[in-house]
């Protein structure tokens, strides 16, 4: 679903809005909607989502967000799999961090940016969030 909003503000949001806006969007899409359940990914969300220039890792200074991904925030580079009615199918975190991009960019134009963001894995265990 696509809303269309007017465009209003010229300048970029803040760090703090997009990584606002990634942990939004990573609860809904990689949670379940329970808190008891979502303990660990919540807890991961505030602890490993970091400024990328102030990252403790420093893997990719230059980007908005250093997010570590080996405490509890699938990967974008996991596949994982499991077994429903006798076949095996497969999970692409791939997919759903899209899904988490199409969220912050659709918040962004109805906050009236024109800034659009992309996450990319940087390795195994980071993905790095930059301006498109």
């Amino acid at each position: 679903m696509q809303l269309e909003a007017t465009v209003t503000k010229t300048g970029k949001p803040s760090w703090r809005t997009i990584a606002n806006l990634y942990r939004d969007g990573l609860r809904q899409v990689f949670g379940c909607g329970d808190a008891g359940l979502d303990a660990d990914l919540i807890k991961a969300l505030e602890r490993d989502v970091h400024k990328g220039a102030d990252a403790p890792g420093g893997w990719s200074p230059s980007s908005i967000l250093e997010i570590y991904c080996e405490g509890g925030i699938p990967n974008a580079s996991d596949i994982e799999s499991f077994e429903w009615e006798d076949k095996v199918h497969f999970y692409y975190a791939s997919e759903r961090w899209d899904k988490v991009d199409q969220y912050v960019n659709q918040t962004l134009r109805l906050m009236g940016y024109t800034h659009q963001v992309y996450y990319e894995p940087y390795n195994g265990a980071v993905v790095s969030v930059n301006w498109n």
